[in-house]
């Protein structure tokens, strides 16, 4: 079946759609029947605890490609390359940092890439020590797909082109009032410009197919809204209080008080006169700007 990816095309508009298509299926059936022949050479399937949906979809490798805009003096640090497709057209573009769990697939991308632009760094991303990177362009496993984020934001970056679920996808590009306005969308938007670039990714484009549609998303790197003193504690603080996102920011800090005690380093009444000199202490806390919550925290952490 033919794998669609939504986007606004590349090619010129006098091109014949039927020809196209055509070619993209020619691509596609060669990419997943060059799976078929190494899991039947290598022995292996898809594996659930390592969260593996291999892309079958030349296409949208070219479009994650295209949009990378790699120069030959970046780090790319891809994380869980698996049989190496997208490993492959990295490594004609620069020095590629590939993060692999899966033995099985470390030694299939030891055989198929073997470039001098290649660092294979073998272990779990979650824990592994990595060495410096410039840009990420990945297809991570969705599982994990938080704690992908959190660990990256943690190391700096200059941007990232990443395949993640749909759905989670919009929670890192939601804005105040949506439902998916959450504290992954704060800490990313803390850091990072976010933009879908391809909103709608077809699961045909993979083997197993996921259960739901994907989207390639971008983030760039840069301190928007000013700089908080502690990230660490900002990711805390920004957590303990969308536990209640419903409710106004007052009582959502107050609440949040028995919590952040050790690190406000004031008694809760001392606190409470604080928290009643904000501006926003009224407003809900799901429609409060990123920019908004630096300062709040700035005020009640000086």
């Amino acid at each position: 079946m033919l794998a669609r990816v939504e986007h606004t095309s590349i090619l010129s508009a006098g091109q014949d759609i039927n020809i196209l298509a055509y070619y993209i299926l020619f691509m596609q059936q060669n990419l997943f029947q060059e799976l078929q022949e190494l899991m039947i050479r290598h022995k292996f399937r898809p594996e659930k605890d390592y969260s593996q949906n291999f892309m079958v979809d030349s296409e949208l490798l070219e479009l994650i490609i295209f949009h990378a805009k790699l120069k030959k003096s970046d780090v790319v640090l891809e994380i869980g390359p698996g049989v190496g497709f997208l490993t492959q057209e990295l490594v004609k573009k620069c020095r590629v940092v590939a993060v692999e769990a899966d033995p099985r697939m470390a030694e299939i991308l030891k055989e198929r890439v073997q470039s001098k632009n290649l660092c294979l760094v073998e272990g779990d991303f979650l824990k592994a020590e990595l060495p410096k990177f410039s840009k990420v362009v990945s297809l991570p496993p969705y599982s994990i797909s938080s704690e992908i984020i959190y660990r990256l934001l943690s190391y700096g970056f200059d941007s990232a082109c990443l395949v993640f679920q749909k759905e989670f996808a919009e929670k890192l590009a939601a804005f105040p009032g949506l439902f998916d306005y959450g504290p992954i969308t704060v800490m990313t938007n803390y850091y990072c410009d976010t933009k879908i670039l391809i909103e709608s990714i077809t699961p045909n484009s993979f083997f197993p197919k996921p259960k739901s549609f994907s989207s390639l998303i971008e983030l760039k790197c840069r301190k928007r809204f000013g700089i908080v003193a502690d990230e660490r504690l900002f990711a805390k603080f920004i957590g303990s209080i969308f536990r209640y996102r419903n409710k106004n920011l007052r009582n959502a800090l107050l609440n949040s008080y028995s919590s952040l005690e050790k690190e406000i380093k004031l008694q809760e009444e001392e606190f409470r006169k604080k928290v009643e000199s904000l501006k926003l202490k009224d407003e809900k806390v799901y429609l409060i700007e990123v920019r908004d919550y630096v300062k709040i925290f700035n005020e009640l952490f000086p």
